[in-house]
């Protein structure tokens, strides 16, 4: 069996040394026979008493390193160093890269289709001339009143048209995926018709009566579109007694307007009042 002192013979100064600098992580013999072992070979110049008592200082005094220690410090840190600067450069070329414009290729000139359900369009002016047609002449000279009449109804039956294909759909089973955000289209509709009426308007009579009648089935169809859909799952706005109520009151609102509906082509339900006597 080899003796201590012959195994530490075949280390390098800088292996002893470091037995000498790490004294806990060893037992006491070693770290004496590696210090003497330095000591011979003329690389470690100091007194026995003081390798002894190398842990305390190691630990008292950590700016008093050894120079080997040292040097490999500064060589880890010099390393990192130039290990970052490296990394920031290919990042700096990469970014670069991705800014230059790139050739197109056949493949990055492809369209994806993406599906689209968007709510169909009406003959708005054509609605709107229906029922200014209904209007008497007195009240049409004006021409004031006129034109804030045709704008209210524009803005009336473009929301009014959507809100009726919409419900439509749902009555005949044909409401899509895309119905909860058709809704949603069809309301942002209607905010064109709430930002007019918050204005007074000094109509005729007629003209009047039929404005008191938008703004009441404007209300209602609003409503209407906030709840149908959650009530499609099983078909409940069909049993919905809210909203089997408001489709009549709107159904005979809008037979005040026009006689029938220019999205279904179905008349409207005027509500009929039986006395009996």
């Amino acid at each position: 069996m080899l003796a201590p002192t012959d195994i530490l013979r075949a280390k390098t100064d800088a292996e002893l040394l470091f037995f000498i600098e790490n004294p806990s992580f060893y037992q006491p013999e070693l770290v004496a026979t590696a210090w003497r072992e330095l000591q011979r070979r003329g690389a470690l110049p100091v007194a026995p008493a003081q390798a002894s008592a190398f842990a305390v200082e190691e630990q008292e005094a950590p700016a008093r390193r050894s120079p080997w220690l040292l040097i490999a410090v500064a060589l880890v840190i010099a390393t990192l160093a130039a290990g970052l600067w490296s990394l920031n450069r290919q990042q700096a070329a990469a970014t670069k890269a991705a800014a230059r414009p790139s050739r197109l290729s056949p493949d990055s000139l492809k369209l994806e289709t993406v599906a689209a359900h968007p709510l169909p369009t009406f003959n708005i002016e054509q609605i709107v001339d229906a029922q200014l047609a209904s209007i008497p002449a007195a009240e049409k000279s004006q021409a004031q009143m006129l034109r804030q009449f045709r704008g209210l109804s524009k803005r009336f039956w473009t929301a009014e048209t959507q809100t009726e294909y919409l419900t439509d759909q749902a009555h005949t089973g044909q409401a899509g995926s895309a119905f909860a955000d058709q809704t949603l289209v069809a309301r942002e509709t209607w905010r064109g018709w709430n930002k007019a009426v918050v204005y007074s308007y000094d109509f005729g009579p007629v003209m009047r009566a039929q404005y008191q009648r938008m703004k009441l089935a404007a209300s209602s169809q609003q409503h209407v579109l906030s709840r149908l859909p959650g009530l499609l799952p099983e078909r409940r706005f069909l049993t919905d007694k809210e909203l089997l109520a408001r489709d009549a009151e709107v159904q005979d609102w809008l037979a005040g307007l026009r006689k029938t509906s220019p999205v279904t082509g179905r008349a409207y339900r005027a509500t009929v009042l039986q006395m009996h006597l």
